[in-house]
């Protein structure tokens, strides 16, 4: 479980590898990469097509737009293993610091440990509350098994989201694939975290029976970590997007006024 929970690599061998190294991870990329080649092309009649046919300004600046981020979109599609890896090795590094970290009690311990291994009540109340600690348990061992396969489907997709930032019309979808990434990936430090600081208390709590419910509380805030940083990031995107929004408004209203005067006057 410790494994899981305090680094990401490919385990499918018995020695761990980095994750991008798994031989039908690299397979998946290289069939999306030349997918993405394929779309490039077609992006790029799209984009020639449509300065032609239309005869004003805001298609020849579209073609203007288009090529620098079709140039950066090929370096994301043909680096896309590279960076992400990069990703998750300062995820590794940064759980491995924060686990790491001298804090004052002692060396850091799973919250839930002493509720399974020592007495702490009634039995009936014992029996509850560790019952309680193996499905949370589940559930955690059944997170990092979707993180993992998610994981891989995102860096096998990710030729396929760096064409979508090419074009207006397809940039959400290659905002959405990033946002999903990072919080797929960082989630693991935000629980790492959670973690660590809850050994740190569970050293000061007296009560057994308390000691015990610390730890099923730290097992349910760990299941909730991901669904937090979820809704904080859409809570962020909407931020942005009322901001933009309230931008444009400001810049037509400055633009609305001197017109009113020039038409008064």
């Amino acid at each position: 479980m410790e494994t899981y929970l305090l680094s990401t690599h490919d385990l499918s061998t018995l020695t761990p590898r980095p994750l991008t190294e798994e031989p039908a991870l690299q397979a998946m990329f290289h069939l999306t990469l030349a997918i993405a080649d394929v779309l490039l092309v077609l992006v790029f009649i799209w984009a020639f097509l449509r300065s032609q046919w239309e005869h004003s300004f805001r298609a020849h600046y579209t073609l203007k737009v288009t090529l620098p981020r079709a140039m950066a979109a090929i370096v994301m599609a043909h680096f896309a293993l590279l960076f992400g890896q990069m990703a998750i090795d300062l995820n590794n590094a940064l759980v491995h610091a924060i686990w790491t970290q001298p804090f004052p009690g002692g060396s850091p311990r799973m919250p839930w440990a002493f509720a399974m291994t020592n007495g702490f009540g009634l039995p009936l109340f014992e029996i509850v509350v560790r019952l309680a600690i193996a499905v949370m348990l589940v559930i955690v061992a059944f997170t990092y098994v979707v993180r993992f396969a998610l994981l891989v489907v995102l860096l096998a997709a990710a030729p396929l989201a760096s064409i979508c930032m090419i074009l207006p019309e397809t940039k959400r979808y290659a905002q959405s694939w990033l946002r999903l990434f990072l919080l797929t990936v960082f989630m693991q430090f935000g629980q790492v975290l959670v973690l660590r600081f809850a050994s740190v208390f569970a050293d000061q709590i007296g009560a057994r029976p308390l000691e015990a419910l610390y730890g099923v509380a730290v097992l349910y805030l760990l299941i909730k970590v991901p669904g937090l940083m979820n809704a904080s990031s859409h809570f962020e995107s909407k931020a942005e997007h009322v901001a933009e929004g309230l931008a444009k408004r400001a810049i037509k209203a400055g633009m609305a006024i001197p017109t009113a005067r020039t038409s008064s006057a």
